[in-house]
């Protein structure tokens, strides 16, 4: 074999390499569904099932709370992430609470009074929490704030109950 025949063979063999590599398919939603409820992010193992923005009153979005669900353990857990405008990577306040809801209806008034709630609030660096409670056939609630700047940021599922069951 001559030196040009083997740099070719070289050549073909690298580009078919590298076309494998960018060719493989995506992983499937079952795929990343296993993988996240094998995987704990923030400390919260489970599927993250929603987020809600964290914004002062004029808008400005300081964080977002993640919340999860791992179906093994049937518990809810959430974080407070901030974010740059929030003071991600600066001591700062930032809080997250998690309210199991004596209502099992989906929107209904969440009355936490007599329920489970956990909550998790002081100076980080990134996030507060993880909090997790246990709410199997009731609705739950989530509320954050971040208030690295001022005015304080806040966020919450609402009033009524959510992901409930």
């Amino acid at each position: 074999m001559t030196i040009r025949r083997a740099t070719a063979a070289l050549a073909t063999l690298a580009a078919t390499t590298a076309l494998s590599f960018t060719a493989a398919p995506a992983a499937t939603a079952a795929d990343a569904t296993a993988a996240d409820a094998s995987v704990a992010e923030y400390g919260c193992s489970g599927s993250l099932i929603d987020t809600y923005p964290v914004r002062t009153s004029a808008g400005t979005t300081y964080g977002q709370i993640r919340l999860y669900y791992n179906s093994s353990t049937r518990r809810n857990c959430a974080v407070t992430l901030k974010n740059a405008t929030g003071g991600y990577g600066t001591s700062s306040y930032a809080s997250v609470t998690l309210y199991r809801c004596s209502t099992s209806k989906p929107g209904a008034q969440c009355d936490w009074r007599d329920e489970t709630w956990d909550d998790d609030y002081g100076n980080f660096l990134y996030y507060a929490g993880p909090v997790s409670i246990s709410a199997a056939g009731k609705c739950i609630r989530v509320f954050g704030q971040v208030s690295a700047n001022r005015p304080i940021a806040t966020g919450d599922s609402g009033t009524g109950g959510v992901h409930c069951g």
